[in-house]
């Protein structure tokens, strides 16, 4: 083991990448042969040099001649050529002895060999490279006779060094079957519930440890502390590896200094002290305390997978993605936890780090920025953070440490693992250091480090574990920044700052009057709700502060819990009386025994206990100090992305390995469901799942403090779904002071769904935008989700109103951003566009929904478009647009026949159609006529009456997406047919035929395509149809009669259409002629787009735009439409 290496030698000789004395620290012999020699390659000249060698495995540096650095190719033939000609076993430092250098290592197999590389930049601690290189460290007593070791001995530890599994997927598969695994082991907890809860605790603080001990920094630098006293305590005895070591190192060892242990203590070798608030004994702990058993093969197991990995606490953004650094406990944490339970997803360093910085550096040139006071003193503007700490003079940099940064309020209400906590605490230490501008000690940036966490991060989360590890998250941020196990302070206590609650449901302020009306315990009637308040802030000031040991640390927390609990119980009968106040009964879900089904659920009066039950965050209490200040200044968050409301495979899933949440079928999935409620005891906890949404989806629905998640447009309300990122937009903006900033990941559906209306009008209006920009998941920034799933990132200011604001759009796998290259992208303003409020409202004057603009020529082509009227538009003296659907696959299935037969119309369905076709498929169903007459009758007499079915419609496609090679299809349905509710048709009483094929040439054309797509997601509704601006062209309008003509050609290719045509001919159009042949019919769409584009005012250098945004489209069709827009007339047009 390497108890003496000297790490801060090790450390100087990376950084300063003089790998001579890197080896000489590590303790192998100098080479013999140490004269260089050159390699050529590719027209490159590499000088190679020989420094170190044990056991006949040679260590060579090698540069390039002209310090271009080798590519990946080039170093793997350059270690060939060595391997060839110089040294069987070898290890090469490529390196340009400025920037970086690539430790490579060539792992022989029995099949190819194996590369292996690590690479260290310059700037970074060199922490991870010492984790590795640290396993290559020989003490002299280890060398024979000769001072050398054996090969077998050298390759060993080179494998053990260097042969490191990357982090990828692999880790976590391994570590989430391995976390199964360790549950199982667990003995005396008897709930399952507890039983992963505390696998997640004890797993998360070894994690904690494994980090500590890579780093150095116990028992004199003991690398591999824990497996070590695994094997000595084994060696003693079996199974006693848990609660005589493990619990005295944590609740002995790092709980309190060395002159306060116990004889226990003794065990542990040389431990730092950390802190109490950390290492306090887990409820769990507590609660189990007499019965835990944990055998030592848990722990086998799980320190064998950790040390097939390489462990550092670099975690900045030039840290390396071959190690687990401390993000990995996030990653685990979302990906395994909290998206299968809420919808919540991982979030990439890069997004985290942008909308701290986004937000903080806004928050701080608000506060310092001030206007011109005539006489007294000029203005402060500064554009941007660089801007301001160039030229920070000695008042504003005053100003800006004593006044600004320390009293800054920053909010995660739905924390998960901490990342977004993580990335605020790494911007302000970043301005801390700039402001600074002088070279931090270690010790300084630790107090930095350690008053952002305890004065200036808050966070919120519903699951217990989530708020642990966002803790245990910032602990090893704090660690990181200590070089020597000397320097290592006690950590800080934030288990009031970091929470666990439903961040949805709780009181945002309290009426002392009306909490002062409940009687608390008898000894605490005379206090008042200030009083309590005081008292419990001041006992969580002393708890924050206190990082020297104390015996009374443990009665103080205990103190403070038990004034929650207290304040608890009037609190939530407080929030019980605004449930009450809505009307609000609980509805327990029942078994229908006699129909095996679920059952009319019994209504009953709320309970406190019904309340409790949720968790529920009073913010006004738990933070009253911040919201005495107005609120937060700013929130950064992820929040979930589910819909509230129950899923069964979800609940299922945790009950049979049968139950797959993705790939199983809605039939096979109710057959199995059935099965499983066969169990009395499933069922009922079944029934008690269902039962805990109906009252906490109506109170969403009803309370003021969500008043925006529904809106009237057209006359009927939206926002029938409770969707999570919705709830959240608007808490947010609730928990917000006035002027402070909101960062924030959610759904697309923000910006475009009908749904979201309410909230677009409470940003608009009452906040400021800065950033909106919406992005697809077609590169996999986000892990676990579907490829063409679209997400946005969204910046605002509360309290201002929204003008305009910066967008941009990523949406066609094309054009999709890369991992890389996110951040360039966030940050370039010249990939942006500016959007006026007043053009969204024009685009979309009932919902204001943000069409997906990616230049300014979208703009301006928009603006073009918008001279004519929406089709939603009720217009007098010309046609009018009214849609509908018809028959749900569901609910009317019961007329739906497998076979034609007599009586019966075909039932058409989206996919039957394409555009100026009915012709694409064949029909599934048919229905009797007689009889679904009647359905679309209802109790009207059946008179004979002409109904929509037996006229010519314009249908299309109700399933569409803008990555599609197109979005609409639409085409006129033949007489006597039925459509299904993949068809939006238009009603029969409201248009003429000759309007009828007007439109569907619009419709299918490119630029009313182009214009659509930039407006819809998966589904297009008749909302955005209705949104589209249309001319409403008559039979009055030569051009009219020309484009009738032609989608005439293209539709009645069929016996279907003779009576469309026979009316045509009576409007004095043209003869139709049939338009059968593929390069007719091409040529006459090509004509259609040519005179639709000049319809709309296009020049040719927009059109050609246009055509560009559909890259799944032939050229040849694009240039024939070019060519026919270049010969067409434009004053036809005017």
């Amino acid at each position: 083991m390497p108890h003496m290496l000297n790490l801060s030698a090790l450390r100087d000789a990376i950084q300063s990448f003089n790998f001579q004395l890197l080896f000489d620290e590590l303790g192998w012999n100098r080479a013999e042969k140490k004269r260089p020699f050159s390699l050529s390659l590719d027209e490159s000249d590499f000088l190679c040099q020989a420094i170190a060698e044990l056991g006949r495995v040679q260590v060579f540096v090698i540069q390039a001649k002209n310090n271009a650095f080798p590519h990946a190719k080039q170093r793997a033939q350059i270690a060939r050529q060595i391997t060839e000609f110089y040294s069987a076993e070898n290890v090469l430092i490529f390196t340009d002895k400025k920037t970086k250098a690539v430790f490579f290592w060539l792992k022989q197999t029995e099949k190819n060999p194996a590369p292996r590389e690590h690479v260290y930049f310059c700037g970074q601690s060199g922490d991870a490279l010492m984790s590795k290189l640290a396993s290559l460290w020989v003490d002299y007593s280890e060398l024979n006779h000769e001072g050398d070791l054996s090969l077998l001995e050298v390759l060993k530890r080179l494998k053990k060094a260097l042969d490191i599994e990357p982090v990828t997927k692999k880790f976590y598969a391994e570590f989430a079957n391995l976390l199964d695994e360790f549950v199982a082991h667990i003995h005396g907890i008897p709930h399952e519930h507890d039983k992963r809860w505390y696998a997640s605790v004890l797993v998360n603080r070894i994690m904690f440890i494994w980090f500590l001990q890579k780093k150095g920094f116990l028992d004199h630098g003991n690398r591999d502390y824990l497996p070590c006293y695994l094997n000595l305590f084994q060696e003693k005895q079996t199974d006693i590896f848990y609660p005589q070591f493990l619990r005295i190192l944590f609740f002995e060892g790092f709980a309190k200094p060395a002159a306060e242990r116990s004889e226990k203590a003794a065990c542990l070798g040389h431990i730092p002290y950390l802190n109490g608030g950390l290492f306090l004994e887990h409820v769990l702990e507590v609660r189990y305390r007499d019965t835990l058993i944990i055998p030592d093969q848990a722990f086998l197991r799980l320190f064998k997978l950790f040390d097939n990995y390489s462990w550092s606490l670099d975690d900045s953004p030039t840290g390396n993605d071959n190690e687990i650094n401390p993000d990995v406990l996030g990653y685990i944490f979302e990906k395994y936890i909290n998206q299968k339970a809420f919808g919540a997803y991982y979030t990439r360093r890069e997004i985290t780090e942008y909308l701290s910085q986004q937000t903080i550096h806004r928050l701080i040139l608000n506060r310092l920025n001030s206007p011109e006071i005539p006489d007294v003193c000029e203005a402060i503007a500064f554009d941007g953070i660089d801007e301001l700490l160039t030229h920070l003079d000695g008042s504003l940099k005053n100003r800006l440490l004593s006044q600004v940064l320390p009293t800054l309020k920053l909010l995660d209400p739905a924390c998960g693992s901490g990342a977004f906590l993580v990335a605020a605490m790494k911007t302000l230490v970043d301005i801390y250091q700039a402001a600074y501008a002088t070279h931090l000690s270690t010790h300084e940036l630790y107090e930095i480090k350690k008053q952002i966490i305890t004065h200036n991060l808050f966070g919120v989360d519903i699951m217990d574990e989530a708020t642990e590890i966002a803790k245990l998250r910032l602990f090893l941020a704090l660690v990181a920044s200590v070089e020597k196990a000397d320097d290592l302070e006690p950590l800080p206590n934030v288990d009031f700052n970091i929470m666990a609650g439903h961040s949805l449901i709780g009181l945002l302020s309290v009426d002392g009057k009306e909490f002062d009306q409940f009687s608390l315990l008898e000894k605490d009637k005379v206090l008042s709700y200030s009083q309590l308040l005081t008292e419990k802030n001041r006992m969580i000031a002393l708890y924050r502060e206190a990082t020297l040991f104390s015996k009374d640390l443990r009665q103080l927390r205990e103190s403070i819990e038990q004034a929650r609990e207290k304040a608890q119980l009037v609190l939530n009968q407080l929030l019980l009386n605004e449930f009450n106040a809505l009307k609000i009964k609980f509805e327990q879900a029942t078994w229908d025994e006699a129909k095996n089904k679920e059952g009319k659920p019994i209504k009953r009066i709320l309970t406190l206990a019904d309340i409790e039950r949720l968790r529920p965050f009073h913010w006004g209490y738990e933070f009253s100090e911040v919201f005495a200040q107005g609120g937060f200044d700013a929130i950064i968050a992820n929040p979930p992305w589910d819909t509230f409301k129950p899923n069964g495979k979800e609940f299922f899933s945790s009950h049979a390995e049968s139950i797959s949440k993705n790939k199983m079928s809605i039939k096979d999935f109710e057959k199995e469901q059935s099965k499983l409620l066969q169990d009395s005891a499933l069922k009922k906890a079944w029934l008690d799942y269902l039962s805990q949404f109906p009252y906490i989806s109506e109170f969403l629905r009803k309370t003021s403090q969500f008043k925006f998640q529904s809106a009237l447009v057209n006359g009927k309300k939206t926002g029938s779904d409770l969707n999570l990122y919705k709830l959240f937009v608007e808490q947010s903006f609730n928990l917000l002071q006035k002027g402070g900033v909101c960062g924030i990941v959610i759904p697309s559906g923000i910006y475009t769904d009908l749904g979201a209306t309410g909230l677009r009008h409470l940003l608009f209006e009452e906040t400021k935008i800065n950033d909106l920009f919406g992005l697809s998941n077609e590169k996999f920034i986000f892990d676990g989700i579907h490829h063409s799933f679209k997400f946005c990132l969204l910046t605002f200011e509360k309290g201002l109103k929204t003008t305009d604001f910066y967008s941009a759009f990523r949406i066609n796998p094309r054009e999709a951003i890369k991992i890389d290259k996110l951040l360039d992208f966030l940050h370039d303003r010249n990939e942006h566009v500016k959007l006026s409020v007043d053009l969204v409202k024009k685009l979309s004057p009932d919902s204001h929904s943000i069409m997906e603009f990616k230049s300014i020529l979208d703009v301006r082509i928009a603006e073009k478009m918008l001279r004519f009227p929406l089709l939603g538009e009720s217009l007098d003296n010309t046609w009018n647009l009214k849609l509908t659907r018809e028959f749900d696959m569901t609910n009317d299935s019961h007329l739906f026949k497998t076979e034609s037969g007599a009586g019966r119309l075909p039932l058409y369905e989206g996919k039957m159609i394409h555009q100026f076709t009915h012709l694409w498929g064949n029909a599934k169903y048919w229905l009797d006529e007689q009889e679904t007459r009647q359905t679309l009758l209802g109790k009207k007499p059946d008179n004979g009456q002409l109904l929509d079915y037996q006229n010519y419609r314009l249908g299309f496609r109700r399933i569409a997406s803008s990555t599609n090679e197109r979005a609409m299809i639409a085409t006129i349905l033949p007489k006597n047919n039925f459509a299904s509710e993949s068809f939006n048709l238009s009603e029969g009483q409201f248009l003429e035929n000759s309007e009828l094929l007007f439109l569907v040439s619009v419709f299918n054309s490119f630029v009313f395509d182009y214009f659509l797509r930039q407006k819809i997601s998966a589904n297009l509704n008749m909302f955005y149809v209705y949104q589209m601006p249309v001319p409403r062209l008559t039979a009055n309008d030569a051009i009219f009669k020309e484009i009738v003509y032609r989608a005439a050609c293209l539709i009645c290719t069929t016996t279907e259409f003779d009576d469309l045509k026979n009316t045509l001919n009576q409007q004095s159009i043209k003869a139709i002629t049939a338009a059968i042949d593929p390069d007719t019919r091409l040529q006459l769409r090509a004509e259609l787009d040519a005179i639709i584009a000049h319809l709309y005012g296009l020049t040719e250098h927009e059109l050609q735009h246009v055509l560009n945004s559909f890259p799944l489209i032939e050229e040849r069709f694009k240039k024939m439409i070019l060519s026919e827009f270049l010969k067409t007339e434009q004053h036809l047009f005017v």
